[in-house]
């Protein structure tokens, strides 16, 4: 059986705004800064393994809790004791006329299991709240108090923890809807189990449904990540000069910020945002010249190559050019590795000659401090998408002054493996590969290390 939370509090206290974060949906209900934006009753539920967990019951707010707490004590309803005077009260001229949407309410109380009773801790606990809470508790049912805006110190928390103690609430729970932390919502499944013990065992596997759905999250934004800093790193853009006319710079930045806006995308799809709920300012590029190791113990292995051995044939050397050089026939570089000699000495002496008088050919590709950026913004929108709620009205800006810095010692090396591999911009390499596996774990031991900008 489905657990029944009514969502209740003063309007524009960030009651809708709170369930949209539950549901990690962005369109249930409708919310703005405007008061009363709420004005019927809507349910929603939560489901694991598609059984309904929880039902969540959207209310509007409380617009004249004052009134209503006096015509309760008024000589027509006074007689009442604790939920007694909810049906009188409901069936009266008053529900039909000025307390209309209290009476929604109302009508609700007696159905439900807990309340949450929304609190905006910006403001005061100020005496109309404090009816509320008072009408709240003459139905008789467990109140969880929910401390919306919190992500910040408010100077009005210690306040609201006193009068709620007063009133022997103290299982209140720390939440924001706007920056989502999933230990606030865990701390509130565990608050209901305590209150509804019967339901203990559901509640905890929703609980781990959640933990397991946020890992995953978070492992598949990585893995994607993971992609886009290979295919980067292994770009590159050939060239008749370097360096190179404005033209073909502009070009070669604009594949660069196409391959991150791809990868924004398909960030923003993971995790059910919109479109414009995160944008990236222009990326700080800096081009370099490509030049491929092409005597890397990795490259060789690759081409079949064993560098076990301190001797290269001449052929081996010819046929490794010829993959990098963009051009010069196998022919031709064979009978240069052949005039070169077969020693890695001789090979790795004309290299950068070879590359630059034989082929005639130039490339751009990123430095890798650009490459170091384009890492640290990609690790900074992972981290805002996480713990962004779903309610957040605001835009996030992927910009060039990323957090995670300090992580980046261990993934820097990565750039170098790419550069080897130019075929890897068409299509990062497959999971299986120890480059990108190796990669992605060093990207997701950055997501949970604690860092600082």
């Amino acid at each position: 059986m489905s657990i029944s939370l009514l969502v209740v509090g003063h309007a524009n206290t960030g009651k809708t705004s709170l369930i949209r974060t539950l549901l990690r949906r962005q369109n249930f209900g409708q919310i703005s800064d405007r008061a009363g934006t709420t004005r019927h009753v809507e349910s929603v539920h939560i489901t694991v393994a598609q059984q309904s967990v929880i039902t969540l019951t959207d209310t509007p707010g409380f617009e004249d809790s004052i009134g209503l707490w006096q015509a309760r004590y008024s000589e027509a309803f006074r007689h009442f004791q604790g939920a007694d005077w909810l049906s009188p009260f409901c069936q009266s001229s008053l529900a039909q006329g000025e307390f209309e949407q209290e009476t929604k309410i109302l009508k609700q109380l007696v159905l439900t299991d807990v309340i949450l009773y929304v609190i905006d801790i910006r403001q005061a606990p100020l005496g109309k709240y404090l009816d509320e809470l008072a009408l709240l508790a003459s139905a008789n049912k467990p109140i969880i108090p929910i401390l919306n805006f919190s992500a910040t110190t408010r100077a009005h928390l210690h306040a609201w923890r006193n009068v709620l103690a007063e009133r022997h609430l103290h299982a209140v729970i720390k939440y924001d809807t706007v920056a989502f932390y999933f230990e606030d919502e865990k701390r509130l499944y565990q608050s209901i189990q305590s209150l509804m013990p019967e339901q203990y065992d559901i509640i905890q596997q929703l609980i781990q449904s959640r933990e397991d759905a946020a890992h995953i999250r978070q492992s598949m934004a990585s893995h994607q990540l993971a992609d886009l800093l290979l295919r980067a790193a292994s770009t590159r853009l050939e060239c008749a000069h370097y360096p190179p006319h404005h033209e073909e710079s502009v070009q070669f930045e604009n594949k660069i910020r196409t391959l991150e806006h791809q990868y924004i995308d398909a960030l923003l799809r993971l995790y059910e945002f919109d479109a414009d709920d995160m944008v990236a300012t222009p990326l700080a590029i800096q081009n370099a010249r490509w030049q491929q190791d092409l005597f890397s113990s990795d490259t060789l292995k690759d081409w079949g190559i064993d560098t076990g051995t301190s001797a290269l044939t001449g052929a081996a050397i010819g046929a490794g050019i010829d993959v990098m050089s963009a051009g010069l026939t196998l022919g031709t570089a064979t009978a240069i590795g052949a005039i070169l000699g077969a020693t890695w000495k001789t090979g790795q002496h004309y290299k950068d000659t070879l590359k630059s008088k034989l082929t005639k050919r130039h490339y751009l590709c990123l430095d890798n401090d650009t490459l170091t950026l384009l890492c640290l913004r990609g690790l900074s929108a992972i981290t805002h998408l996480h713990q962004r709620g779903h309610a957040s009205q605001h835009v996030y800006k992927v910009d060039n002054e990323p957090s995670h810095v300090a992580v980046m010692e261990h993934i820097k090396p990565f750039w170098k493996q790419a550069q080897q591999h130019p075929e890897w911009e068409k299509q990062a390499p497959p999971d299986t590969h120890p480059s990108k596996q190796a990669l992605q774990q060093q990207l997701e031991h950055a997501l949970n290390t604690p860092h600082q900008r």
